[in-house]
C-alpha cells in the first residue's frame, strides 16, 4: 500500500521551512543571468562595437560567461540543498522522528533529491527565460541561441547534481557536524592541494622537472574534486572540446549518487555522533590525510634551511609532521585529546608510506630525471625557445584561399608561445636520450654547494649550458614535459638535427610562404646594430629582397642556418586574413593578423647579402671602420672593483678584435659570449662611440685581452696607468 505521507501535500508541508533556499537560488540566478546580461550589453553598446561583433560576443556569453556565473550559483545551491535536506542525520532525536515515519529510506532519499532538484531547477528556468527575453528585446534571438540556452540548462543541471551528491555523500558517511564540515572542505580542496604539494616536491628534488603539470598531477588539479571537475568541464565546453569530460562527469555523478544512496539506506543510526558511520572509511580518510600532511610539514622544514643541514631538517619535519597529522586526526575522530596515539599501528603504517614517498623523490627511485619515452611511442619531439634566442618565428599554414591558420606546434608553457617541432627520427632520439642522461649530472655540477631551493629551471652562471624545454608528444595523444640543462654544443647539434631530419626548418620559415602583397615593411639590423627600414618608397625592391631571402633560406643547409649571422631581417606582414579568432572575448570571430618575424641573415645568403650591400651599411665586421675599443677589467673574483680603462687602437689589435666583436643582436644562442672578465666594453666606430651593446665571442677572445684580464686580477693595472 502506498503511503499517503509520501505525496505532493507532504512536499508542500515540508517545504514551508525551506522557502529561503529557492528564494536564495532565485536571487543568485537573477544576478548570474539577467543582471549580468544587462551589464554586458550596456558595456558593448557603450564601447561602440559593430552589430556583428556584438552578436558574436552575445553568443559567447551564452557559451562561456553564463556557464561560469551559473556554475557559481549551482555550487552554492548544491551546498545549501544538500545540507538542508540531510542535516537531521547529525541529530539522534531527529533521526528517530524521521525513521519512525512510514516511508522507506530509499523512497525518502529520492524524494529529498527531487525536492532539492525543484528548488534549483524552477528558479533556473525562470531566470534563464528572462535572460532570453532581454536578449530578444535587444534583437538577439535565433535557433542557435536557443540551442546554447538548452545545452547550458542541461549541463548546469548535471553539474548541480554532481556537487549535490558530493555533499549528500559526505553527510551520509559522517556522524557529527565537525567531521562533516572538515570532510566537505577536504572533498573540495584535496585534489588541488595534493597536486600543489607534488609539484613542490618535483620542483625541489627532480632536476629535469618542467613547469607544466601533466599526467597524475594534472588529473589531481583538474579532476579530483567535484568543483574542479565542474570548472574544467565549463572550460572545455567553452573551447568546444568537451566530449571526453562529459562522459567523465556523467559517470562520476552516477557513482556519487549511487554511493550516497547506499550510504543513506544502510546508515546505522546508533553510530550517529561518531566520526564516521562506516569505520573503514575513517581508516582510509586518515591515510589520505596523514601521508600528505606529513610530507607537507616536512617540506615546510625543508624550506626553512638554506645549507647542507636542509636534508636533516626535512627528515625531522617528516617525522614530526606524520605524528602531528596522525594525532590531530585521532583527536578530531574521538574529540578527546587523550586519544592522540590511540592507533599506533596505523600511525606506523602511515609513517612508512611517508618515508617511502620521500625516498622516491630523494633518490629518484622511478628514474624520473633520465626517463625518455621509447622511440616507438613518440610521435614528435618539440623544443621550446631558448631564453637568449633573438629570432622571432611563427608557424603558420597558408590555405588555398589565402587565409592563414596559426598551428599549435609551438611549446605553450608559462606564456612561451614560440616553439619548434623537431619531428622524430633515430638520430634525434639518440641526441635527446644522451641529453637526458647528461642533464642530471650537469645540474649537480651547477648546483654544487648552492643554497637554491629549486633544482628545476636552473641558471648556469658559467653560461656553458642553457635551459631547454622539451615536450614529447606520444602516439597515445598524451604529452610528457622535461627541462634539461644542455651544453651549447649539444643545443647546436640538436638544432642541426631538427633542421636536417625533422620539421624545424619548414616550421620556422613557414611564414615566408605568405603572399608578398601582405609585406608592409622590412627592417634590417646590420652588423653594427643599426636598425634601418629598407626601401620604404620602393615596393619592387622590397619584394625583391623578400624573394631573395626566401630563396636563400630554401637552399641553405643546417650547417649554414646554425652559423654566425651577419644581419637580421624583420619582415612586417599586415592585414593577413585569418581563419581563427583574434579576440578571446569573441569565440569564432575572424579577423586579420599582423606578423613581424625576425630572421638571421647569414653570410652564405648571397642574394640577400648582395641587396643589403647596396644600402651602404656594413654587412661584415671587415667593412666596419673600427677606431678603438675601451675595456675596464674586473680586479677580483667578486667583480666589485674595476681597473682603469684600457684602450685598444693599434691596427693589429683592431684586426683581432674584428674577429671577436659582435653586436649583441648578432650573437645566436648557440654561441657563448665572454662576459665575466670586464665591467664595460665601449666600441668606437668612425670616431664615434657606438650606442649598442657589444660582446666578445668566447672562442675568439684575443690573447692580449686574456693577458690584460690576468694582469687586472693581479692588480698590475693600476689607476695611474
Amino acid at each position: 500500500m502506498k503511503s499517503k505521507i509520501y505525496s505532493s501535500r507532504y512536499m508542500k508541508v515540508t517545504s514551508k521551512g525551506l522557502v529561503w533556499i529557492p528564494a536564495f537560488v532565485t536571487i543568485g540566478f537573477l544576478l548570474a543571468f539577467p543582471v549580468a546580461e544587462l551589464i554586458m550589453l550596456g558595456n558593448w553598446f557603450g564601447m561602440e562595437y559593430t552589430t556583428r561583433e556584438i552578436n558574436a560576443l552575445y553568443a559567447n556569453l551564452w557559451q562561456n560567461g553564463f556557464m561560469i556565473t551559473g556554475l557559481a550559483v549551482a555550487a552554492l545551491a548544491a551546498l545549501f540543498n544538500g545540507i538542508s535536506q540531510f542535516w537531521y542525520l547529525y541529530s539522534l532525536r531527529k533521526i528517530d522522528f524521521y525513521h519512525s515515519l512510514p516511508v522507506k529510506r530509499n523512497r525518502m532519499f529520492w524524494y529529498k533529491t527531487l525536492q532539492s532538484l525543484l528548488y534549483f531547477w524552477v528558479p533556473y528556468l525562470v531566470m534563464e527565460f528572462f535572460a532570453i527575453c532581454i536578449g530578444a528585446m535587444r534583437g538577439f534571438f535565433s535557433l542557435h541561441l536557443m540551442k546554447l540556452a538548452f545545452l547550458m540548462m542541461v549541463f548546469h543541471l548535471m553539474l548541480y547534481l554532481l556537487m549535490y551528491f558530493s555533499v549528500v555523500l559526505v553527510i551520509c558517511i559522517t556522524g557529527h557536524l565537525l567531521m562533516g564540515a572538515l570532510l566537505l572542505v577536504a572533498a573540495v580542496a584535496y585534489g588541488p592541494v595534493l597536486s600543489v604539494l607534488l609539484d613542490l616536491y618535483e620542483m625541489a628534488f627532480y632536476y629535469t622537472r618542467s613547469e607544466s603539470s601533466y599526467g597524475f598531477v594534472k588529473w589531481l588539479k583538474e579532476m579530483a574534486s567535484p568543483f574542479t571537475i565542474s570548472y574544467t568541464f565549463v572550460k572545455k565546453y567553452a573551447e568546444g572540446n568537451y566530449g571526453g569530460i562529459l562522459i567523465a562527469v556523467i559517470l562520476v555523478t552516477a557513482a556519487l549518487g549511487g554511493l550516497g544512496y547506499y550510504a543513506f539506506v544502510h546508515r546505522r543510526s546508533e553510530r550517529t555522533g561518531m566520526a564516521f558511520v562506516f569505520p573503514w572509511i575513517g581508516t582510509v580518510v586518515k591515510f589520505l590525510i596523514v601521508v600528505p600532511g606529513g610530507l607537507g610539514i616536512g617540506f615546510i622544514f625543508y624550506m626553512l634551511s638554506s645549507d647542507s643541514s636542509r636534508t636533516i631538517w626535512w627528515i625531522f619535519g617528516l617525522i614530526l609532521g606524520t605524528l602531528l597529522a596522525g594525532g590531530i586526526m585521532e583527536i578530531i575522530y574521538y574529540r578527546d585529546f587523550r586519544r592522540f596515539f590511540s592507533h599506533k599501528i596505523q600511525l606506523v603504517i602511515n609513517g612508512a608510506c611517508v618515508a617511502l614517498v620521500a625516498c622516491v623523490f630523494f633518490f629518484d627511485l622511478t628514474g624520473y630525471d633520465e626517463y625518455v619515452p621509447s622511440y616507438d611511442k613518440i610521435e614528435n619531439i618539440a623544443i621550446g625557445s631558448v631564453d637568449t634566442e633573438k629570432e622571432t618565428t611563427y608557424n603558420v599554414k597558408v590555405n588555398e584561399d589565402g587565409t592563414v591558420a596559426m598551428l599549435d606546434s609551438g611549446y605553450y608553457l608559462n606564456g612561451d608561445s614560440t616553439g619548434n617541432d623537431l619531428g622524430i627520427d633515430q638520430n634525434l632520439f639518440d641526441s635527446i636520450k644522451e641529453i637526458a642522461k647528461e642533464s642530471k649530472e650537469t645540474c649537480k655540477e651547477i648546483i654544487g654547494n648552492s643554497t637554491a631551493l629549486w633544482f628545476s629551471n636552473l641558471w648556469d652562471p658559467s653560461r656553458n649550458t642553457l635551459g631547454l624545454k622539451v615536450r614529447y608528444d606520444l602516439k597515445s595523444g598524451s604529452a610528457i614535459y622535461r627541462y634539461y640543462m644542455v651544453s651549447l654544443d649539444d643545443i647546436k647539434n640538436l638544432w642541426k638535427e631538427g633542421m636536417a631530419e625533422g620539421t624545424l626548418k619548414a616550421e620556422r620559415y613557414s611564414i615566408l610562404n605568405l603572399d608578398d602583397k601582405y609585406v608592409d615593411e622590412v627592417r634590417c639590423d646590420f652588423i653594427t646594430g643599426q636598425s634601418i627600414f629598407l626601401f620604404q618608397d620602393n615596393k619592387a625592391k622590397k619584394q625583391l629582397l623578400v624573394d631573395a631571402f626566401r630563396q636563400d633560406v630554401e637552399e641553405a643547409d643546417p650547417e649554414v642556418l646554425t652559423g654566425e649571422p651577419c644581419a637580421s631581417l624583420t619582415i612586417g606582414y599586415s592585414d593577413v586574413p585569418s581563419v581563427e579568432g583574434t579576440d578571446d572575448m569573441v569565440v569564432g570571430k575572424t579577423g586579420d593578423y599582423s606578423f613581424s618575424p625576425c630572421f638571421y641573415v647569414f653570410p652564405q645568403f648571397k642574394r640577400t647579402v648582395e641587396i643589403l650591400k647596396e644600402t651602404g651599411y656594413p654587412i661584415s665586421m671587415d667593412d666596419v671602420n673600427l677606431s678603438s675599443v675601451e675595456v675596464q677589467y674586473y680586479m677580483n673574483e667578486n667583480q666589485n672593483e674595476v681597473s682603469s680603462p684600457i684602450i685598444y687602437n693599434k691596427p693589429e689589435q683592431l684586426s683581432e678584435l674584428k674577429k671577436a666583436l659582435r653586436c649583441y643582436q648578432m650573437v645566436p644562442f648557440w654561441e657563448k659570449q665572454e662576459l665575466d672578465s670586464w665591467n664595460s666594453l665601449k666600441v668606437v666606430i668612425d670616431g664615434m662611440e657606438s650606442e649598442m651593446a657589444w660582446s666578445i665571442m668566447a672562442k675568439d677572445v684575443p690573447e692580449f685581452m686574456k693577458e690584460d684580464s690576468q694582469r687586472a686580477l693581479s692588480f698590475e693595472i693600476l689607476d695611474e696607468e
